[in-house]
């Protein structure tokens, strides 16, 4: 009995994982592909607040204010608010040197989060479309144009630009995360065609300001903000040509500490907001949420519940030691990739299980993290040598 149930354990898991990894993103590339509907654009100029929330980033705001200043918009139309989490350095003076007709200092004291902050700069701002971008992110000279226009399709309520990220190539955590974001964008242009995105990268992304609803300072912003849109019956969709740029970590432990910190607030948004996993009443972007969000933050769960199963079905069977020595590999593997990429080497075929066991790593920890009842409304920046964005 032991056995049986150890085998439909050991097939479940592994069964889901395969979905989860590529199953689902193949499902999602083919439907796209014969029933998709991409949101339709146009050329209309409507007004634009960009909101930039930042806390302590005197090293990049001037560098950030001047990118929004020079795009390729009407000067006219666009007013920018640097929400300020109460930041205890230069970040707010910097910002008060450009022309205040144009940018405005909005001060939000307690450190209340980047959520907080969001939804005290939307009450403040009054274009049509609010901008949301961070304060390391560098836009493309055409990147607020190419996102606006998507607003002249009735059923968008949200639009996300294409993060790239830019990375040194001679390091493996900055290639993973590059990677990672890869397959991550064309997953969610999949998922764009199919009706909605469940969530954008808080980089950068767009909202009708009267489509806008205030979201719970506990809660990340750029995943809820899908949510809030397909409750008014509105699309949130990719717009690949509106592209914004950033730096990777190199750091094995900085990576994983930012990949455990979005995780952790992903899966409190997910418990918070658990209604939109009903497929009865969400239908199409329930199962969006259940398969890219629920499951993939499960998948270290059934790692772990494959590998326990298979250690008890490897005393009986030769199949599975085979199997099971196979998991010990790629796990050998990652955590050896670990160790060398913490000494700054190269790691060759290394690189894949490396950052594949770094991303299960991340979201384990932010599972047991949660439960222990922590929900990381505010954090410090992390960073590199080089600026490196905190991002939500």
């Amino acid at each position: 009995m032991t056995t049986i149930l150890a085998a439909v354990a050991f097939w479940a898991c592994s069964a889901t994982l395969a979905y989860v990894y590529v199953l689902y993103p193949l499902l999602v590339r083919t439907l796209a592909a014969r029933i998709g509907t991409p949101a339709r654009s146009d050329d209309a100029l409507r007004t634009v607040t960009v909101i930039v929330t930042a806390y302590n980033e005197e090293g990049s705001i001037r560098a950030k204010l001047d990118n929004l200043t020079l795009l390729d918009y009407p000067s006219e139309l666009v007013r920018i608010i640097v929400a300020s989490d109460g930041s205890t350095d230069a970040t707010e003076q910097i910002a008060s040197t450009y022309d205040p007709t144009r940018v405005r200092v909005l001060r939000i004291e307690g450190r209340t989060g980047k959520t907080a902050c969001q939804n005290a700069a939307a009450a403040e701002a009054t274009g049509e479309i609010l901008l949301f971008t961070d304060a390391t992110t560098q836009l493309s000279p055409t990147a607020l144009r190419l996102l606006v226009g998507t607003f002249g399709d009735p059923t968008v309520g949200c639009a996300a630009g294409r993060l790239v990220y830019r990375t040194d190539a001679a390091n493996a955590t900055g290639r993973g995360g590059e990677a990672y974001w890869g397959y991550e964008t064309k997953l969610r242009a999949g998922e764009s065609l199919l009706g909605s995105m469940i969530g954008v990268s808080g980089c950068l992304y767009a909202v009708r300001r009267r489509a806008y609803r205030p979201i719970d300072p506990q809660l990340i912003g750029d995943f809820v903000i899908a949510m809030r849109m397909r409750e008014q019956g509105l699309r949130t969709v990719l717009a690949a040509d509106a592209v914004c740029y950033e730096e990777t970590l190199d750091s094995p432990s900085r990576e994983l500490a930012m990949r455990v910190r979005v995780a952790l607030r992903s899966l409190n948004a997910l418990f918070h907001e658990h209604g939109f996993l009903n497929p009865f009443r969400y239908g199409r972007f329930a199962w969006q949420l259940w398969s890219h969000k629920a499951l993939r933050y499960a998948s270290p769960l059934l790692w772990i519940g494959a590998l326990v199963a298979n250690m008890l079905l490897a005393q009986h069977s030769l199949p599975y030691l085979a199997l099971l020595l196979g998991q010990c590999t790629v796990i050998a593997a990652g955590a050896t990739g670990f160790l060398l990429q913490g000494g700054r080497r190269q790691l060759g075929i290394l690189g894949q299980p490396y950052y594949f066991l770094l991303t299960n790593l991340a979201s384990l920890l932010a599972m047991v993290r949660y439960v222990r009842g922590e929900r990381m409304v505010t954090w410090q920046p992390i960073r590199d040598d080089a600026v490196r964005p905190d991002q939500a």
